[in-house]
């Protein structure tokens, strides 16, 4: 058997481009991959050193004149000796999939294609230098996207990245890394968007609940410190301002009705190998879709207290998707065999993502997708009732007095008409019977017309007018009889 001498493959420059504006579809997830570094920085110094007066904490700066987003932590940072290769290494990372959140080596390079110049500036605590990667994102861009000699990744990154170590002037004691974006260019400057990455954050990073509004904040939280492996909260500022999930006690279901979370459900999700997952599940009436704008509705999954995908990830194991918009709740991954997949909007395809999906539909899916559609009947019957017992008050109130106008008249003889035939379909209702004659029978008259110097029918043409053209018929009925009221005097 003759074999051929293998050749070295080659990485492409099309790479970089995959995983840096090729990974997301949203830019605002370059955050959450700098995040997500950041607070296994801080796990790893928590761990191994530990923090003494000053608190573990990230903060993100941004400044829309000169365009810049910085993110920092105070983390273990990266020692110098190590520096060139952890910074410029492509899928090749020292952590591991089953104790950090990030592992494939590539979300330090999320921000490539949002800004001109990207910068890592990192230091170990105990040194007296600090090391910095620069790398030319717009060169980069030109390289990608134009034909020349370029073919090769590692060849395009030596063009582009500088890399320098400086002495570190203040306390050998200090230990960080710094993520600078420079010339920030994103669609409609959502990367610069204050308001939008403070939303974004409180629900995607693994920010702590807010307890002066959420009551049930310190038992969720204890609940998940006890059952999830490697769940925390990290202390994240925006512009200075600390950022916190938006879970209240109040849920607004629209600008009517408002909703309370007064009791929390902790739910297992189980199999036949142990716990897949364990979270948390608000018990509400049900009033109707949460609103969007409350930041809460859906139930959300995480893993390592970041969330996976959206807030809909979950929908589509409902019996309608529109039900999980009308729950509130997380899940938190447990079983480290549920991985993640590159995108972090799903899992990798393996046995324990089925079984998970499984579990989930039995435990959640199907029992309260019938509690929803239950409550949503009851609604609608209440609805019905309020609606035939105001007909049958207008009803009565026009065989007592007359009727102020044709049209209302009519319609009032129209609806009780057709109220009759729904609830005789039901059941028999014969007082509504007796109202429909009597309403039938009633005198036609307006009885304070006769005491004004205009015709009847002039008038009625005109309280027909003011009824028809009334998108709220109450207050249409209401000006009538004001209109009466005045004539009359």
């Amino acid at each position: 058997m003759h074999r051929q001498s293998r050749t070295k493959p080659e990485v492409g420059k099309y790479i970089l481009d995959a995983i840096s504006i090729g990974m997301y579809n949203n830019p605002l997830m370059v955050l959450r991959e700098y995040i997500q570094n950041s607070t296994d920085s801080i796990d790893e110094f928590k761990k191994n050193i530990g923090f003494d007066i000053k608190q573990p904490r990230i903060e993100i700066s941004i400044d829309g004149v000169l365009r810049s987003l910085t993110i920092k932590d105070n983390g273990a940072g990266v020692p110098s000796k190590i520096a060139s290769s952890v910074l410029h290494n492509l899928g090749k990372s020292l952590k591991m999939a089953s104790l950090n959140r990030g592992f494939r080596g590539i979300g330090r390079l999320g921000g490539l294609g949002y800004c001109d110049e990207l910068k890592f500036i990192t230091k170990a605590k105990g040194e007296s230098i600090y090391s910095i990667s620069q790398w030319d994102c717009k060169k980069l861009r030109e390289f990608i996207n134009h034909d020349c000699e370029l073919l090769d990744a590692s060849a395009l990154i030596r063009k582009v990245v500088e890399f320098s170590q400086h002495k570190y002037e203040n306390s050998s004691k200090d230990h960080f890394f710094i993520v600078e974006m420079n010339r920030v260019r994103s669609s409609k400057d959502i990367l610069l968007d204050v308001p939008a990455i403070k939303s974004y954050l409180s629900q995607v990073a693994p920010v702590p609940f807010d307890i002066k509004k959420f009551s049930l904040a310190e038992k969720i939280d204890k609940a998940l410190r006890d059952r999830v492996p490697f769940y925390d909260t990290y202390a994240i500022f925006v512009n200075d301002e600390q950022i916190f999930k938006p879970y209240k006690d109040e849920i607004r279901i629209s600008q009517e009705n408002i909703d309370r979370i007064k009791q929390i459900e902790l739910k297992q999700f189980e199999n036949r190998n142990g716990l897949l997952a364990f979270g948390w599940i608000a018990d509400l009436q049900f009033l109707g879709i949460i609103s969007s704008s409350d930041l809460v509705d859906g139930i959300r999954l995480r893993s390592g207290n970041i969330l996976i995908g959206d807030k809909g990830i979950l929908s589509d194991f409902f019996r309608e998707s529109r039900f999980n918009n009308y729950l509130v709740g997380e899940i938190h991954i447990v079983d480290p065999r549920l991985i993640l997949n590159s995108r972090r909007d799903d899992f990798e395809d393996n046995y324990y993502k089925e079984e998970f999906y499984n579990v989930f539909v039995k435990e959640i899916g199907i029992p309260m997708s019938q509690k929803i559609r239950k409550a949503s009947e009851q609604r609608s019957e209440l609805r019905k009732f309020n609606r035939y017992r105001q007909l049958i008050k207008e009803s009565q109130d026009i065989a007592k007095h007359g009727y102020l106008s044709t049209a209302h008249y009519k319609n009032v003889l129209k609806n009780l008409k057709q109220t009759c035939d729904e609830l005789k379909k039901s059941f028999e209702f014969k007082a509504v019977d007796a109202l429909v004659n009597e309403i039938n029978q009633a005198e036609h008259r307006l009885d304070k017309v006769h005491n004004i110097g205009i015709r009847k029918n002039e008038l009625k043409t005109i309280f027909d007018m003011i009824y028809k053209n009334c998108s709220n018929k109450i207050e249409g009925l209401e000006i009538i009889k004001q209109t009466l009221t005045f004539l009359d005097k």
